[in-house]
């Protein structure tokens, strides 16, 4: 069964002066290690240091607040707000700072390679992307929408996909399951209901929802509220089966962004606009 709960249920951790932890996935409520879910909170003038290790993959996306990012990779920092995210390369250590206060999510796959087998050969890229400036894909039977964050063409890596959901109200999808891929949804913003195994439960923002693999289960937006989450494969590549081949979604590139405009980039059809390190 679906495992499902709201991050104010977690309780934060001091893991430095400033910094706070919720550790909302791990072992100890999934029994899974496949993938690590944190969301950080930095205090005004806080400052922290990621050490990715180097059979890891560790993406950051911004909740509220601006977080500067700092590599020696390169010389200008970054800025991560809610509309940006980034895929940090293994084995580069990262300094995350801001002024204000700011809020974070964190994903881990901690062991890459176990999930793609060409991990140790073909090094991910560095992702670095403004979501709302990014193509958006949408289904052809109603308004649903999805950003591809993270996937084997975008970041050259099989062992995670994250995309960004986007549900109008009243929208939702037909029982469906994947094959070999564990999957996790974080709710951002609006509400609706999750029905999993045949049983449903309300969602609303701050909740996070665990599928195992297999696990049938869809997600409706209310009738009076748009649903936003973001969902987390691992691996990153899968099978999608639906219950009733007859209500397959349909998805195509709109060629545009959320806001209807032409994503900015050079290869705008594909990746929108971002940095992407090798």
């Amino acid at each position: 069964m679906a495992i499902a709960f709201n991050e104010t249920s977690v309780p934060a951790q001091s893991i430095l002066s400033g910094v706070n932890r919720q550790r909302l996935l791990g072992l100890d409520r999934v029994k899974s290690d496949t993938l690590l879910l944190d969301r950080l909170q930095l205090a005004a003038s806080a400052e922290t240091r990621l050490d990715v290790a180097t059979k890891s993959l560790v993406w950051l996306q911004g909740l509220n607040g601006k977080t500067r990012l700092k590599s020696n990779m390169y010389t200008t920092d970054l800025s991560l707000t809610a509309a940006h995210c980034v895929l940090l390369l293994p084995g580069q250590p990262v300094t995350l700072s801001t002024d204000e206060g700011a809020c974070l999510l964190y994903a881990e796959v901690p062991d890459a390679g176990r999930l793609d087998s060409g991990f140790s050969t073909n090094r991910p890229f560095f992702t670095f992307l403004d979501w709302t400036r990014t193509v958006v894909i949408k289904s052809q039977s109603d308004g649903r929408k999805r950003i591809e964050l993270v996937s084997p063409d975008l970041s050259n890596t099989a062992a995670i996909r994250i995309q960004m959901v986007v549900y109008p109200p009243g929208s939702g999808a037909a029982s469906y399951h994947h094959e070999v891929a564990e999957s996790s949804v974080y709710v951002l913003s609006g509400g609706g209901k999750c029905c999993a195994n045949g049983q449903s439960f309300p969602v609303r923002q701050g909740d996070v929802i665990y599928f195992a693999d297999r696990e049938p289960h869809f997600l409706n937006a209310s009738p009076d509220s748009e649903l936003r989450f973001l969902v987390f494969y691992a691996p990153g590549v899968f099978k999608t089966i639906s219950a009733d081949p007859s209500k397959v979604s349909a998805w195509a590139s709109t060629g545009r962004d959320i806001n209807g405009l032409a994503p900015l980039g050079s290869d705008a059809g594909r990746r929108g606009t971002g940095w992407f390190l090798p």
